[in-house]
């Protein structure tokens, strides 16, 4: 089945660092002259480091009605033919609508997306029967009543622009990154630093000033071959960093997908509970890997039957 003649395009994604890594490759997939893109405050670093760099504007989450207005007539002037919102606040879709781009795809849900989109497309992402970039793609292949699969599926690739932050060039090392925003359960901090001791490299650990509650109680327990650049990094820093090293090891955060999209060997560590399983939310790319949680096992304590043997095992496979 034949793709639309699409020529501009914008696509919305207002969240997180991983749902945006795992949104960026869909403006690939259709024949489009060029594809501008709406991304959060603060995170124009992934789509400078994309291949191709992405044209995007940042936006905060909340603006006000006249400058919403202000926005719509911006966008009018652009000619867009074809939106597609992955994810923003109520807004969004209003702006969308007042400069009338003629086809406006999102997920429909909310009361605003009833209102203000015209391709609304029911998606239970709940169910976790996917990943959240397949999940992409088909919401732009229903929005387009496309055949599922007629898109060709793409991951995102990211490319470092200097050597590694902080490190000599000659150094081997792993980027551990055990701190998460709590948008799922973490392993406990305990296996986190028996399996950091136990590393055969250099260990760098990362973390951003949300991190601080786990960073400060897993330091005592981390031997003196941790380099600790937390809340020393950029974001073009992080991705450098993480393109060098000999793996990243994560849990279920915006790092691990950052470093899949750079094609070092990535690891993440996921729980059995079903919204936040690796099936849906797992690295994409060529070399990653994940250790999850025995699903018959009760999620109050299902990332203690993690063992750090477990995922030293699964870490010797993907960095042979």
């Amino acid at each position: 089945m034949p793709t639309p003649n699409f020529r501009r395009a914008l696509f919305v994604r207002l969240d997180r660092i991983g749902d945006l890594v795992l949104t960026l490759p869909t403006d690939s997939s259709l024949s489009l002259l060029s594809v501008d893109w709406w991304i959060p405050k603060g995170l124009s670093f992934v789509t400078e480091h994309a291949q191709p760099v992405r044209s995007a504007r940042e936006f905060p989450r909340s603006i006000g009605f006249f400058e919403a207005l202000r926005l719509a007539r911006e966008v009018r002037k652009k000619s867009y033919d074809l939106a597609v919102i992955f994810h923003a606040p109520w807004w969004v879709s209003f702006v969308l609508w007042l400069a009338r781009v003629p086809v406006r795809i999102g997920v429909r849900s909310q009361w605003h997306s009833f209102l203000f989109l015209n391709r609304g497309v029911r998606q239970k992402r709940s169910r976790a029967e996917c990943s959240e970039l397949e999940y992409n793609y088909r919401l732009i292949e229903d929005g387009l009543a496309l055949r599922r699969g007629t898109l060709l599926r793409q991951t995102l690739r990211l490319r470092a622009k200097s050597g590694r932050p902080g490190l000599a060039p000659s150094v081997e090392y792993y980027v551990v990154h055990p701190g998460m925003s709590g948008s799922a359960l973490n392993w406990p901090i305990e296996k986190w630093g028996e399996f950091i001791n136990r590393l055969d490299r250099q260990v760098v650990i990362t973390g951003t000033h949300t991190d601080a509650s786990i960073l400060n109680d897993l330091q005592p327990l981390v031997l003196d071959k941790a380099l600790w650049l937390n809340s020393k990094l950029s974001g073009s820093d992080l991705i450098d960093l993480l393109a060098h090293a000999r793996a990243v090891i994560a849990p279920s955060t915006g790092v691990l997908h950052l470093a899949a999209s750079t094609g070092v060997p990535t690891l993440g560590v996921f729980s059995n509970v079903l919204v936040q399983r690796a099936v849906r939310w797992g690295p994409q790319g060529d070399r990653v890997a994940v250790v999850e949680a025995p699903s018959d096992c009760p999620s109050d304590d299902c990332m203690s039957r993690i063992s750090v043997d477990e995922v030293l095992a699964k870490l010797a496979e993907i960095v042979r």
